[in-house]
């Protein structure tokens, strides 16, 4: 556990919930995967005024006191190449809101991190579907050459 975030499994071995599952989150995690992808699924942050967006999962902090837990590009880098299921190259699906957002999105970055392409919505993702509403869509960020 990296981040004092929790990395659980679902019913697909290629799908991850980060932090702890909460409705809209167990929702998701039943709906269609895309196998060539290693998917995050959590909760993801509306768009700072600079245009970042984090991943923001649920963390037990003690006593009953649950919050989220923004998560930047580094650290949610960190938590996929040391995990077990992950191969390097390989694409990553971020099932999240807002985090595909922006030419600096939380994706955006991801992607550059990983030298590998990274899908995510630029919108909310409706938790029944895994569709982004408000005309939203899924967009493939990949890396950008340095």
């Amino acid at each position: 556990m990296l981040h004092n975030v929790p990395v659980l499994p679902t019913m697909f071995k290629n799908r991850y919930v980060l932090g702890y599952v909460d409705d809209p989150i167990r929702r998701a995690m039943v709906q269609t995967t895309y196998p060539m992808f290693f998917e995050l699924i959590c909760h993801g942050s509306w768009p700072t005024k600079e245009g970042e967006t984090f991943a923001t999962p649920y963390v037990y902090v003690g006593e009953d006191d649950w919050r989220t837990k923004p998560l930047n590009a580094e650290q949610l880098f960190e938590i996929i190449v040391t995990h077990p299921a992950y191969s390097l190259g390989q694409p990553v699906r971020l099932i999240m809101c807002w985090v595909g957002y922006g030419p600096n999105s939380l994706a955006q970055q991801l992607a550059d991190l990983l030298g590998a392409p990274v899908l995510a919505a630029n919108e909310r993702v409706d938790a029944d579907t895994l569709c982004p509403i408000n005309n939203g869509r899924w967009i493939l960020f990949e890396p950008r050459i340095r």
